[in-house]
Order: C-alpha cells, then sequence, then structure tokens
C-alpha cells in the first residue's frame, strides 16, 4: 500500500469532487426551474423547496467528494511503494 500517495493526495481529490458536482449540480438544477415539468429537482416556489434544492446538491457534493476519496484508497491499495 502506498500510504504517501493517499496522504499528499485526499484533500485536492475530495476538493475537485466535491467542486465539480457542486457547479455542476447547481447549474442542473437552475436550467432545470425553466422547464415547465422540472426533470431534476422540485420546482422552486417556496423557502422549503430552495432549502430542499440547496440541501440535495450539498448531499451530492459530500457523496461525491467520499466517493473520490474511496478510489484514492483503492488507488493507494493497488499501486506499489516505490
Amino acid at each position: 500500500m502506498n500510504i504517501n500517495l493517499f496522504r499528499a493526495n485526499w484533500r485536492k481529490f475530495y476538493k475537485r469532487a466535491f467542486v465539480t458536482t457542486f457547479i455542476i449540480t447547481s447549474l442542473l438544477t437552475m436550467i432545470d426551474q425553466g422547464l415547465s415539468n422540472p426533470l431534476f429537482a422540485n420546482k422552486i416556489i417556496s423557502m422549503k423547496s430552495f432549502l430542499d434544492a440547496l440541501l440535495q446538491i450539498f448531499y451530492f457534493s459530500v457523496g461525491s467528494g467520499l466517493l473520490a476519496i474511496i478510489t484514492l484508497i483503492a488507488l493507494a491499495l493497488l499501486r506499489n511503494k516505490s
């Protein structure tokens, strides 16, 4: 196991996945609001639906960051220490 690979890169992997997912899901939600029947999120008509949309974006971003960490752990396990 190459633990140095994990130590050096876990913050970068998490931030990259979090920010990318946050931007993409935010753009999808904004585009989706212009449709008559939203596909991705509910129509934002109240403060509660706005908070639900924000939480959905945040949860997807956190999940994507955790998936990136799991991928980095798998890479660290598979890579030989040189």
